[in-house]
Formats: structure tokens, C-alpha cells, sequence
């Protein structure tokens, strides 16, 4: 089972033009703490991860993404946080991940889509690997190719329902000229 297989990546907006309103937006709905273990799903280019690296004092993010020219630019935009470790990127399927259960506080994916035929088996897996009061944050923006975010976060929203998630509520951003919806569900077990 290949990863673009679980997420086939449709996205929305070019990796290399996200806004400094989309990202501040972004890191609000992370709630990142300097000690936290984050999980990013999806990083592209690598600037979502670049915020949140910044914010870790002794945490850790990690992240996974098929594409092998998106790590290359992630990898150059984020040395200094490899390098004092407070950063891992990956190529690759979110399965091939060796990260213990209950790891992650957080696990995030910015315009990324499940597909509705492996939904269940993929958040069945993050769930696994977040921590117990853990958070899942999906991030969705609106453009042509998907202008209906809400319909996709309804979809999202039951599916994290029949994965075990609960608390699952959504929040509204506007950046002219686009619209964002953040997803977040919490483990309570």
C-alpha cells in the first residue's frame, strides 16, 4: 500500500506561496509548546514545519511526505533544525513510520485529503500514535479544485468519529483571497 495511495496529496495552494496570515493562523490552531512531539503529514516545501520547528525549545516534529523533490526543499529550508534534531523528515508512507504508539502530542497535515477508501485504516494509525489527550489538526483550504471544505470536514469529521477521535469541532479563517477550515479532533483515551 503506497502513501499516495492513503494520501493522494491534492494541493490546494503552491507549497512554496502559503501566506504569513495562513501560517500565524496555522500555529494558533497548533497550540505548539516548546516540549511537544508533533507529527506534520505531508510538509511539501516546508514552511509550516519551519514555524513550528521554531517553537520547539526540546520537543521534536517529524515528518512524512511522498515526494522526494518536496523533502529536498524542506531539507534545505530547515537544516539548522535537523541539525539540533529538533526536526526528522521522511519519505515515504505514514505505515513505514517507526515512532512508538502514544508518541505524538500532535499530528497535522496542511491540505492534505484522506481517501475515502483508506480513511478509516489511516486515522485508525495517526490515533495510534497520539499521545493520550493527543490532537489531530487538519487544515483545508478552499480553491477551485475543492471549494467545499465544509463537505470534506463533515466527511473528515465522522470518519475521526469512527476512528476512536472525539471533541472533533472546526474553525473558520479568511485570507483574501482564500478560505481556511481547521479540523481538530483530540484522543481521550
Amino acid at each position: 500500500m503506497s502513501y499516495q495511495n492513503l494520501f493522494p496529496m491534492q494541493v490546494i495552494a503552491k507549497r512554496t506561496g502559503i501566506s504569513r496570515q495562513f501560517l500565524n493562523w496555522a500555529l494558533q490552531m497548533l497550540h505548539v509548546q516548546p516540549y511537544q512531539h508533533l507529527l506534520e503529514i505531508g510538509y511539501g516545501a516546508g514552511q509550516l514545519t519551519e514555524e513550528v520547528a521554531q517553537a520547539l525549545r526540546i520537543g521534536f516534529v517529524a515528518g512524512i511526505e511522498p515526494s522526494v523533490t518536496s523533502y529536498q526543499q524542506a531539507y534545505r529550508r530547515n537544516r539548522r533544525f535537523i541539525r539540533r534534531q529538533l526536526l526528522q523528515l521522511h519519505i515515504g508512507d505514514t505505515f513505514e513510520l517507526s515512532y512508538p504508539q502514544l508518541y505524538f502530542h500532535t499530528i497535522y497535515g496542511n491540505n492534505i485529503h484522506l481517501s475515502r477508501k483508506d480513511m478509516y485504516a489511516e486515522l485508525l494509525r495517526l490515533t495510534g500514535l497520539l499521545r493520550h489527550k493527543g490532537r489531530l489538526v487538519l487544515l483545508l483550504t478552499a480553491t477551485r479544485d475543492n471549494p467545499d471544505i465544509k463537505r470534506t470536514a463533515l466527511q473528515l469529521r465522522e470518519a475521526c468519529f469512527n476512528a476512536g477521535l472525539k471533541e472533533v469541532h472546526t474553525e473558520h479563517h479568511r485570507t483574501l483571497p482564500d478560505s481556511h477550515l481547521a479540523l481538530i479532533a483530540h484522543k481521550t483515551l
